[in-house]
């Protein structure tokens, strides 16, 4: 709409000057209409250029107002060659859009479509079937936030610089890296990917062998636990709390299952990479050994 209105306006503008510079005004295209045209307010000549110039573009072309002479002649010539070019780049831009997004819906839909038929055909329970159509509506809503997606197509200096500046101080502030050097944070930083989980959706679960540290960088997660079948919420994590770490370093099934309350950021890394950053770290890894050992006493 923007380019189309300028080119309106330019049109029209540069058409009024090659009339104004004519030497007979009579044989313009605004001077066979109205003689005394320059009399006319400003407002009066602007508005009418831009008649002429939007009856042109829409190729309605009334007849009230055209050219009279070999300058106005070219200059209309050169400017209905402009519009089908102008027509062509909005109509393909349009084309593009609605593609785009018509394509983006129809993938939306099969996916809800075949996930549901999953669940019925294997009758798995409702809370299940839920988690994956939350996990589905969740990744076509926030196609715009996987940050980690933008980060892989960058050199890897420049992804570390930026997720130092993201996530530091969300590392730094967690109670398991309470006192360890700097660069221990550097490296942990640079190996971790961001991820985000729908409401209701389980990260970790109960008894399951560790595989991956995770923090909270925003969102809540309730800390849950299963005892004769029933289900017991123990605490909550809030942003900067730490998910599983002590099956991680422990090495041992996981005794809660993690599921968050609403939208929830979590910083992922994989224990292999943990394991061996602490391996190198020899005097990082006591600390934290000791801040585990403090708060899960």
């Amino acid at each position: 709409m923007q380019v189309t209105l300028f080119a309106v306006h330019c049109a029209g503008c540069i058409n009024y000057l090659i009339a104004d510079r004519y030497p007979d005004p009579a044989r313009t295209w605004i001077g066979a209409a109205h003689p005394d045209f320059r009399e006319d307010g400003l407002w009066v000549r602007y508005v009418t250029c831009l008649y002429w110039s939007i009856t042109t573009m829409t190729t309605t072309g009334y007849g009230d107002l055209h050219a009279q002479n070999a300058r106005e002649m070219l200059f209309g010539i050169s400017y209905m060659l402009f519009n089908l070019w102008l027509t062509a780049y909005l109509i393909g831009n349009m084309t593009n859009l609605v593609v785009h997004s018509t394509s983006r819906t129809r993938d939306f839909r099969d996916m809800v479509q075949a996930a549901t038929e999953f669940a019925a055909r294997n009758q798995l329970p409702r809370q299940i079937e839920e988690q994956m159509l939350n996990h589905i509506c969740l990744r076509f809503k926030a196609e715009g936030l996987k940050q980690q997606d933008t980060l892989d197509i960058l050199p890897k200096a420049m992804r570390s610089s930026i997720s130092l500046y993201l996530f530091f101080p969300v590392v730094q502030g967690a109670y398991l890296f309470r006192g360890v050097s700097p660069s221990f944070i550097q490296q942990l930083v640079t190996e971790m990917a961001a991820e985000y989980f729908a409401p209701k959706e389980d990260i970790i679960l109960q008894n399951e062998y560790p595989s991956d540290l995770h923090l909270l960088v925003t969102g809540e997660v309730d800390i849950v636990a299963f005892l004769d079948g029933t289900e017991q919420v123990y605490g909550k994590a809030t942003e900067g709390g730490l998910l599983g770490e002590i099956g991680v370093l422990c090495n041992k099934p996981q005794p809660f299952t993690f599921r968050t309350t609403k939208l929830s950021q979590v910083l992922r890394i994989s224990r292999p990479k943990l394991m061996d950053i602490i391996q190198e770290n020899a005097e990082d890894g006591e600390i934290i050994r000791i801040n585990l050992e403090q708060v899960n006493v």
